[in-house]
């Protein structure tokens, strides 16, 4: 009894287990219907091993390694390195004018000041 697969079945193979992470035994019923009847267990799982396919588990260890943010390290900085946004408010119905929120953040210690003021200048 032949089981062997062609060429062109085997990158199909290949191809669903790359793309569809199936499980051998999903990957084998799949073959088995669509490719080869005869195809044998074994066979599937020294053609996966001949092409050097790692298993699900080594897959989805990569691919969590490769969806991983990789977050850069806050640069150091000495205490009394302040940052200082101004953000201009929204004018509401029961106010004449535009107010101002200034936040100052220490780069250093993460403390934070906010004040909200009338004039955007240092007045």
């Amino acid at each position: 009894m032949l089981t062997t697969l062609s060429s062109a079945q085997e990158e199909i193979v290949l191809a669903l287990r790359e793309y569809l992470r199936l499980s051998v035994d999903d990957l084998l019923v799949v073959a088995r219907e669509f490719l080869h009847p005869d195809l044998s267990h074994s066979a599937l799982q020294r053609l996966l091993k001949r092409r050097g396919l790692p298993s699900l588990a080594a897959l989805k260890k990569q691919e969590r390694a490769d969806q991983a943010p990789t977050h850069k390290p806050f640069k150091a900085y000495t205490p009394g390195y302040i940052h200082v946004d101004v953000k201009h408010l929204p004018q509401m119905l029961d106010e004449n004018r535009k107010r101002y929120l200034f936040v100052a953040i220490d780069r250093a210690t993460r403390w934070v000041y906010l004040e909200v003021r009338q004039h955007q200048s240092a007045r």
